[in-house]
């Protein structure tokens, strides 16, 4: 800032002092309030602006360094950060172990989501399946102790299994519509490369993947006999023809050859419609850290193996048992109990050396007993007219156990409670027996609405099947008689 002495003595500020006359002496203020003269020259303005720009700047004083203080400084960094590090480690050893001891109680981790980042976690649907922990669901399906016969052999097809689940466990408990155009988002062209056709309420119909219906029918096996020993059989259609050989061919000795043909009977399988449900509480399935899939996975899987079995066993022609005549209904060959022997205890040694007598040795290939496990305790009881044991179960031994040298297979659906009149037991190769499944149709539908009072979720599994007995001369029953 620049001043012009008057002549009174005093100093007045000059803004621009380019202005004034050349030869014009200015002062400018110092810090002590004296003001000091400068000369007005040609480069006035440069000068001016100069004076104004630089000003003057302390003096700065550079600090010796000093190399020891420096190097420990340096340590005691490092020091902090290491003890900050194993501190942090510490902690998620911890937080490990505490883990590992909560999962061997059978609790379920907590925060074990997939990360977004990893290549399961990636597509997984921020609106949808936010709260659901998909590192947890379907877990126990891959665990060979909870299902010796089942398991999903790898982390990609469970993840499959668990996705969808969580999506039709989802989208139909909330009913929402955007939960509800994700699936079909995410599955509808899944659907048409496989021909998949919904049936029945689109809203409440889930058509069911390549991947997960394998998986539902693999698991039924588990628990079904029919789907394990049977003679399965996939339908194109809604009815089926399969040919059943009844005889075979008969040759002849000598020099002329005769003529002898193969008797073939045509086996028809109609499709009807086989479903189960189950109605699940909402604050079960809510509870999103639960494994949720595998429970609902497994118990309408069995629902469906098991009522295959009911039908081949006990069906009796009506839509009861979805127009089905079962075995005990079909088979060629019975052996009734004595006399008065009403009662399934009553049955004897020499009861079931008989029903092995009526096949011949060709149709006993592949033949082994089917009974209730109440029967069987029945029979691992009994001895020959030496008094040996006809069940043989040699302790140590690669060998399974056996009834007269054949195998058997406990199953549920066989009869369990003792009546007059009543079939029982079955030997024979279940090969004899078909089981259609008619493809493209096996769905999974969902009803929040039909229990809504006592505020639980109906799930329902729907398939179509077509069974019927292909040879009835292979197969043996045993039954009670009249009185």
């Amino acid at each position: 800032m620049f001043y012009f002495k008057l002549e009174s003595g005093g100093f007045v500020k000059i803004d621009n002092p380019a202005l004034l006359p050349p030869g014009m002496k200015l002062y400018i203020k110092s810090e002590d309030g004296s003001f000091i003269p400068v000369s007005m020259g040609k480069d006035t303005n440069t000068e001016v602006a100069n004076q104004q720009a630089a000003p003057q700047a302390p003096a700065i004083k550079v600090a010796e360094t000093d190399p020891v203080k420096e190097l420990a400084n340096v340590v005691r960094e490092l020091t902090t950060s290491v003890s900050k590090i194993k501190e942090k480690e510490e902690e998620v050893n911890a937080k490990l172990a505490a883990y590992k001891e909560m999962g061997q109680k059978g609790f379920v981790i907590p925060n074990a989501e997939i990360p977004e980042n990893s290549p399961a976690g990636a597509d997984l649907s921020k609106t949808v399946l936010s709260r659901v922990n998909m590192a947890v669901q379907g877990k126990r399906l891959m665990d060979k102790r909870f299902y010796p016969g089942y398991q999903i052999k790898d982390e990609s097809t469970k993840y499959k299994v668990a996705k969808f689940m969580c999506y039709f466990i989802k989208a139909g408990l909330q009913g929402s519509r955007k939960a509800m155009d994700e699936f079909w988002d995410t599955y509808t062209p899944v659907f048409k490369a496989e021909g998949k056709t919904a049936i029945g309420d689109s809203g409440n119909t889930f058509p069911t993947t390549n991947t997960v219906e394998e998986e539902i029918l693999s698991f039924a096996r588990e628990s079904s006999v029919a789907l394990q020993y049977a003679n399965v059989v996939e339908m194109n259609a809604e009815k089926q023809t399969y040919p059943a050989q009844q005889t075979g061919t008969s040759v002849a000795w000598g020099n002329t050859t005769s003529e002898s043909e193969a008797t073939v009977a045509d086996v028809q399988l109609s499709a009807e419609e086989l479903s189960a449900y189950s109605s699940v509480k909402n604050t079960t399935l809510d509870d999103s850290p639960s494994d949720i899939v595998s429970w609902l996975f497994t118990d309408m899987a069995e629902a469906t193996g098991l009522e295959v079995d009911n039908v081949m066993w006990n069906g009796d022609g009506s839509s009861t048992y979805g127009s089905v005549s079962g075995i005990f209904l079909t088979a060629s060959y019975s052996v009734v109990l004595g006399s008065g022997s009403t009662a399934f205890s009553q049955v004897s040694s020499l009861d079931l050396s008989e029903m092995i007598s009526k096949l011949d040795g060709m149709k006993k290939q592949g033949a082994r007993f089917f009974m209730h496990g109440e029967i069987l305790h029945f029979v691992r009881t009994l001895v020959d007219s030496n008094n040996r044991p006809i069940f043989i179960d040699t302790i140590g031994s690669s060998i399974p156990p056996s009834i007269w040298g054949y195998p058997y297979t406990e199953s549920t659906k066989c009869p369990s409670t003792s009546a007059a009149n009543t079939y029982f037991m079955c030997f024979g190769n279940l090969r004899y027996f078909f089981v259609g499944r008619r493809r493209g149709v096996t769905n999974l539908q969902v009803n929040p609405y039909q229990n809504w009072t006592t505020n639980r979720t109906c799930f329902k599994v729907y398939s179509r099947w077509g069974l019927n007995t292909g040879l009835a001369a292979g197969l043996v029953r045993m039954k009670t008689p009249s009185e």
